[in-house]
């Protein structure tokens, strides 16, 4: 009786062409491809999550204030390096401020004034008759952001004087920050800022009043 030995299947030619080309491989190459479909398989790695910002100030500039907002967007004062540490008349100050809001995720989407060397004609200082101080940012409508030493209500906003754009008009009354609030050097900001009397002298000398 004749028997037919077969090959092992190990050792038999592939019949499928694909598997044909795979069996022609270098082990290396099949373990390399191995992996690949592996990883393929499993999917792309997901971003790693940036860090939330706590401020929009740039990193040579100094935050005079910080907080994040009821939207959840944040809000920052920022100056130039050492802003807060002239030590001359806040008329003299050769550096720059301004305000700025943008998303946790470092995006900065409005800042005012337009100019931060112009913050002068744009920000000043008043001392209520109970001697608290504050700070106001203003437009040629008026003031729309408010600072002060007041723990519960550190900053709040007269919307109706924003410029045009700034995401204000949903703040209701109160305090404009919801969280996160970093007011380590805003005293000294204020103390950097003209006094009101002067700024109302000056802006009604630019526009002929």
């Amino acid at each position: 009786m004749n028997y037919k030995i077969s090959k092992p299947f190990a050792m038999q030619s592939p019949s499928h062409p694909t598997l044909a080309r795979l069996s022609a491989l270098p082990v290396t190459a099949l373990l390399a491809l191995t992996v690949t479909v592996s990883a393929c398989a499993a999917g792309p790695k997901a971003a790693p999550t940036a860090t939330p910002v706590t401020h929009h100030c740039k990193p040579q500039e100094t935050v005079g204030f910080s907080c994040e907002l009821q939207d959840r967007r944040v809000l920052s004062l920022c100056g130039s390096s050492d802003f807060d540490q002239f030590k001359g008349e806040a008329k003299d100050n050769p550096g720059y401020a301004y305000v700025a809001i943008g998303t946790k995720q470092g995006q900065v989407q409005f800042t005012y004034p337009p100019n931060p060397e112009d913050y002068k004609k744009h920000m000043y200082f008043w001392v209520s008759i109970s001697a608290w101080p504050h700070m106001f940012v203003a437009t040629d409508k008026g003031s729309f952001m408010h600072f002060s030493l007041d723990i519960e209500s550190p900053a709040d906003a007269n919307p109706e004087n924003a410029p045009e754009g700034w995401p204000l008009s949903a703040i209701k009354s109160g305090s404009l920050c919801a969280r996160r609030i970093n007011r380590d050097h805003i005293d000294s900001y204020m103390a950097q800022m003209i006094n009101k009397a002067d700024w109302e002298r000056s802006r009604n000398k630019s526009t002929g009043q």
